[in-house]
């Protein structure tokens, strides 16, 4: 193998001889899942989200002047949309359980989010910490720090332009507890779903973003009060009016894997070296941005990059899909129209405002296909220049995708399933092992586009973080050199 990456992925799959030898789930010990506030002054977002409240069914004006006077009114959204607690579930004696905007796997939400603001006539600039229980910001630092992020963010475009600057940042405790060195796998998902939120609630406001996955790491944790090994920044979104952020010109790459490879203790836990192998160095050069058009990945019928597939979403309004979104915990095996199924795959590869994909066109998806009206039963590629469908095996593989997910009844009783893969050594050969970072986002992302839709539609959604990768790969005809990343089930849920 040529680089960490490759091996991390390789030794944190699951295999039924040895998943029972994970170790035991001491759920007393779970961490806590909100930090702690700091004595001191904090800034209440709930009055600002109460004129939402009182017509969550009304889609959000994008004429009006968000971030542009004040501040709060698009950062209570942005923000409760993104990671806010929108239900609570108590009773049999167990503490309350709040479950948040964004799917978590085991509803353990390691995803944090920080916000550096310019100055607004309702809040000063600083940065700040979110706190979704107690739907405020935290006072991390006042004053102007875009100066600093500028050259954290390695100069890119869209920083020195941006009202504010959303950072997401992972906890390893939070999900390592349960589930040990694949936890990191699962944080990278959990964050691609919450930053597809906001992506999709700054939309609706009318707002421009710019994804940023390429900073100096050490330098965020510096500013942010973060402690490495614990917590870690992943992804910044910056924020403006329409029409005041430039064009993205691609994500910046890692260093090559064999210089990462040095800046990894063997002392760490594999996922914490595995970050450490993705990072920026301020003493290793940077590489160039890799521009969308430029990367050769190629497979099979998958070929190239995604062309900007546009879709009309109508009165799509994801606040109140995001208050509706559930993971769908059984489907009844019922049937869904071809066209169904197409619209969501569009919706979930649009291109709007935001060039949102962190790694374009590195990722195949395949369809497992069940129950879909005008399509045969049967294993599918997907041709990302046109989202046709071509069919590799036909066949009914219930059995055999319930065996990939670990015995699992949700992925035998779905109407589809949708399964992404990445060629690793061709991630790594263009974005280092940062690239691993970014096309798991992106994963994380798409499956929460999927979900969103489903739920407007009426259907049910679901991601799988946990399956037999080799298996996944026996299903797909596909060698072990092509990594799983992740699964999303749809179907008609069970009343």
């Amino acid at each position: 193998m040529s680089s960490f990456t490759e091996r991390y992925h390789e030794l944190t799959k699951y295999h039924p001889e040895t998943i029972d030898k994970l170790g035991d789930v001491h759920w007393r010990d779970q961490p806590d899942p909100f930090k702690d506030i700091p004595p001191g002054r904090k800034i209440d977002l709930v009055p600002s989200l109460k004129p939402l409240f009182e017509d969550v069914d009304a889609l959000p004006n994008p004429a009006l002047p968000w971030l542009e006077k004040e501040a709060l009114p698009a950062l209570a959204r942005l923000l409760y949309f993104t990671l806010g607690l929108t239900a609570r579930l108590s009773g049999m004696g167990a503490p309350d359980h709040f479950l948040r905007a964004a799917p978590s796997a085991g509803g353990l939400y390691p995803t944090e989010i920080y916000v550096a603001v310019r100055d607004f006539s309702d809040l000063p600039a600083g940065l700040y910490h979110y706190h979704s229980q107690k739907s405020a910001l935290v006072p991390v630092w006042e004053g102007n720090f875009f100066a600093d992020l500028r050259h954290h963010f390695a100069d890119q475009s869209g920083v020195e332009e941006s009202r504010c600057l959303v950072l997401f940042t992972g906890l390893y405790g939070r999900s390592a507890w349960r589930y040990k060195e694949r936890a990191y796998r699962r944080i990278l998902l959990d964050t691609g779903h919450a930053a597809a939120n906001l992506l999709e609630t700054a939309n609706a406001l009318g707002l421009d973003t710019a994804v940023l996955g390429g900073f100096y790491d050490e330098y965020l944790e510096e500013l942010f009060f973060l402690t490495r090994k614990e917590e870690f920044p992943l992804l910044g979104i910056a924020l403006g009016p329409r029409g005041s952020l430039p064009k993205m010109k691609g994500q910046l790459p890692g260093p090559l894997p064999s210089e990462a490879a040095k800046r990894a203790d063997t002392r760490d836990p594999m996922q914490v070296q595995q970050n450490a192998c993705e990072r920026l160095y301020p003493d290793i050069p940077l590489r160039p941005p890799v521009e969308p058009a430029a990367s050769p990945f190629s497979s099979g019928t998958l070929s190239g990059i995604p062309s900007r597939i546009s879709f009309n979403a109508g009165k799509f309004n994801p606040q109140s899909v995001i208050l509706r979104r559930r993971s769908t915990r059984k489907f009844n095996g019922g049937s869904i129209l071809l066209k169904e199924a197409e619209d969501m795959l569009r919706f979930a590869f649009r291109s709007d405002s935001a060039d949102w994909q962190l790694a374009p066109g590195c990722m195949d998806f395949h369809l497992a296909v069940f129950a879909v009206e005008g399509r045969e039963p049967g294993i599918y590629s997907l041709n990302l220049q046109t989202l046709i469908w071509v069919l590799e095996k036909s066949g009914d593989f219930r059995e055999e995708l319930r065996g990939v997910n670990l015995g699992q009844d949700l992925a035998a009783e779905c109407s589809f399933a949708v399964l992404y893969t990445a060629d690793m050594a061709q991630l790594v050969s263009i974005y280092g092992d940062r690239g691993y970072r970014y096309a798991c986002m992106d994963a994380g992302q798409i499956g929460e586009r999927i979900q969103l839709w489903a739920v407007h539609r009426g259907f049910g959604s679901s991601g799988i973080g946990g399956y037999y990768d080799d298996w996944a790969n026996e299903l797909l005809d596909l060698p072990l050199t092509h990594g799983i990343l992740y699964l999303t089930v749809v179907g008609v849920p069970e009343e």
